[in-house]
């Protein structure tokens, strides 16, 4: 119920992309908010499978930049997976809301999900991940809740599973990401390019799903491979970006440093992952083991 009042108070919008809104399992994620206190819609993902959707004014396919960072061209489910979270964010932020909550549909909702997400409105940031995909170094920021920690991420955590973004994380998502070009996860893990202050959750307050969303990033080869000057401009580019993420780094250090590794497994998402001996012990230990691949 407090957070049914604070979706009133503060205008706070919570949406679930699918392609399948009855889905049993689109329908359990409702049933589960809707216990915690949490009033959530379905937001209908843009579908891809049949070839790439049409754009809307605003939006531009950049298949030149996609060749140039990506070695190929985005693919149709790419781009319908990447429209359904930026029309998913434009709906919100036209309708005035100051949050908006988005879950994908093969997701499991954690029992504390609608009193840490509550907390979390209280104070507006940029972007909050409410679960990953990777293990990262983080910088633990504070407590929001007993039990649960505040992070900034050095680097980006994969997924778009779960997050929160406030009014102003949607001015700055809407301003970058309307040119398309790389898919949507990867947008939210550059955050550094433009200035997307990321923060997220430990524990994770959802968990992936064994079974893939119905709004795939992912399908067969899109086509053509790079000719030779695009082949040649690749690693220029790569460096180019590089570049911005250290100086990054170096403008945050104060907000991304000193940070460490989890010391548990944050989450019990199946393909959650990390490089490095450190993730490697994390994920090979006994209950993270059972984590990892129950």
């Amino acid at each position: 119920m407090e957070l049914r009042a604070a979706q009133e108070q503060q205008n706070f919008a919570c949406h679930i992309i699918t392609l399948n809104p009855e889905a049993p399992a689109t329908q359990e994620i409702l049933r589960s908010l809707q216990q915690q206190g949490v009033e959530a819609g379905v937001f209908t993902a843009v579908d891809g499978r049949q070839g790439y959707p049409q754009l809307q004014p605003g939006e531009y396919l950049n298949q030149r930049m996609s060749m140039l960072r990506n070695r190929r061209y985005m693919t149709a489910t790419e781009v319908g997976c990447y429209l359904s979270h930026l029309r998913a964010v434009r709906h919100s932020y036209e309708a005035g809301h100051q949050f908006v909550c988005l879950l994908e549909d093969d997701v499991v909702i954690e029992p504390d999900f609608g009193r840490v997400v509550r907390e979390l409105t209280r104070e507006p940031r940029d972007i909050v991940r409410l679960m990953a995909l990777k293990l990262r170094r983080r910088k633990v920021v504070g407590e929001v809740l007993p039990g649960f920690s505040l992070t900034r991420p050095e680097r980006g955590t994969l997924g778009t599973q779960a997050y929160l973004l406030s009014r102003a994380g949607m001015e700055k998502f809407l301003a970058h990401a309307s040119d398309i070009h790389r898919a949507i996860d990867h947008v939210l893990d550059h955050f550094f390019l433009f200035d997307l202050e990321t923060y997220a959750v430990e524990p994770h307050l959802v968990y992936e799903r064994h079974s893939a969303s119905t709004i795939s990033k992912r399908a067969a080869d899109a086509g053509r491979r790079p000719n030779l000057l695009e082949s040649l401009l690749y690693h220029p580019l790569k460096m180019w970006f590089s570049g911005r993420r250290h100086l990054y780094f170096w403008r945050k250090r104060a907000e991304l440093y000193p940070n460490q590794w989890p010391r548990e497994l944050p989450g019990k998402s199946p393909r959650l992952r990390g490089k490095g001996r450190a993730c490697e012990a994390l994920l090979e230990s006994p209950g993270g083991g059972q984590l990892a691949g129950e």
